[in-house]
């Protein structure tokens, strides 16, 4: 990777202007999230707390995920839920309800997970939830991708759950309980034991990153500033080098307390605005969390008069560097492998207008049911 020097002579033109950025890897709001498995509820398959800490606000979110595909979305009256985080899920999320929950406790101490939660749906439906951990010992965490972007029937984004610390909740030491309308339910077991221990379908991270690629809705392209990089340094959350003299896009970054999730073009991205007429250019892109966990894909970028048109595709399956027997067996289900490969991304920048280069970008997710 080759950076451009600073220097006391006069700048180049390049030095002046912006680049810009067609790829985008933006930072959600999710800090923490439980998924629950139900066993036994007509109406319920899976429930999954989720603390939201973010720019609309701190605090509980619980997705119900109904039998019929369709999502039911309970909120506290003051988070402000962004309703582009959860689109095309599922089926559709039947509505955001903001409710007032008797019980919203979710947190991880060193005993272990304490979820509490207990509220009414505007149908009426009451449910009640208690999972309290009493661990004898470290909590057993390892580092995982989610396989969340399954759930997606009409995507608005790639999605990329990086869980660093996932856990399985023992079925020992445990207080489990769930009410639904007054009737006891049973959460799903797990059929293989982690580290000698049976536990439950319910898994949790205190710590999550969750992010989306390329989300649809976005018309206006982001900039960077084409300067000397002084030691080295990156210049915001993009990756900007030499490109056969002239500056490119070697990948996009999200940090966040010492984790980071990482978009790779190789070979880097040119300047879009400098491709001529006729114009191909591809590569291979990879996405990384921390090193460790990564997935690989396919970008091109294809001038055709005014048009220059983007796609991103041949994405999958996850891959991971970790070695732990469940990762082996996880990493070979159809969830993990299948899914990435049916995600494509089309996008079109229009350059008929040379004084506003950005003005006309459009850009979709759609997935196949062939893979």
């Amino acid at each position: 990777m080759t950076t451009v020097e600073a220097r006391d002579e006069a700048p180049r033109p390049d030095e002046a202007r912006e680049l810009l950025v067609p790829i985008t890897l933006e930072l959600g709001a999710i800090r923490r999230l439980l998924v629950i498995d139900v066993a036994d509820d007509p109406t319920y398959r899976a429930l999954e707390p989720q603390v939201l800490d973010g720019p609309h606000g701190r605090g509980l979110v619980l997705l119900a995920y109904l039998h019929d595909g369709h999502v039911e979305l309970f909120a506290e009256p003051h988070v402000q839920v962004d309703p582009s985080g959860y689109e095309g899920l599922g089926k559709g999320v039947l509505g955001i309800h903001h409710t007032d929950f008797q019980a919203a406790r979710f947190e991880v101490t060193d005993d272990g997970l304490k979820l509490d939660v207990a509220f009414s749906a505007p149908s009426g439906r009451r449910v009640d939830l208690r999972m309290h951990e009493h661990l004898t010992g470290p909590r057993d965490a390892f580092p995982v991708l989610a396989p969340v972007g399954g759930t997606f029937d009409n995507p608005a984004f790639f999605p990329f759950i990086w869980l660093p610390g996932l856990s399985f909740v023992p079925m020992s030491n445990t207080e489990v309980a769930l009410w639904v309308d007054g009737e006891e339910r049973t959460i799903a077991r797990l059929p293989l034991p982690i580290g000698g221990r049976r536990c439950l379908m319910a898994r949790y991270d205190p710590d999550v990153m969750a992010c989306e690629l390329n989300p649809s809705g976005i018309t206006e392209l982001s900039r960077v500033p084409v300067r000397p990089a002084v030691g080295g340094e990156q210049q915001e959350a993009v990756d900007v080098v030499d490109v056969d003299g002239h500056p490119g896009i070697a990948g996009v970054r999200v940090e966040r307390e010492g984790r980071s999730c990482h978009l790779r073009l190789d070979p880097p991205l040119p300047d879009i605005a400098r491709l001529t007429p006729s114009a191909c250019h591809e590569g291979a892109v990879l996405v990384r969390a921390d090193g460790s966990t990564e997935l690989e894909g396919r970008y091109e970028v294809r001038r055709t008069g005014d048009q220059i048109h983007f796609v991103m595709d041949e994405l999958g399956p996850w891959r991971t560097r970790q070695r732990r027997p469940l990762l082996a067996v996880l990493f070979r289900l159809p969830i993990f492998r299948r899914w990435p490969m049916t995600y494509r991304w089309d996008a079109t920048l229009d350059l008929a207008d040379p004084s506003h280069p950005d003005s006309r970008w459009t850009s979709r997710w759609s997935r196949s049911t062939t893979t």
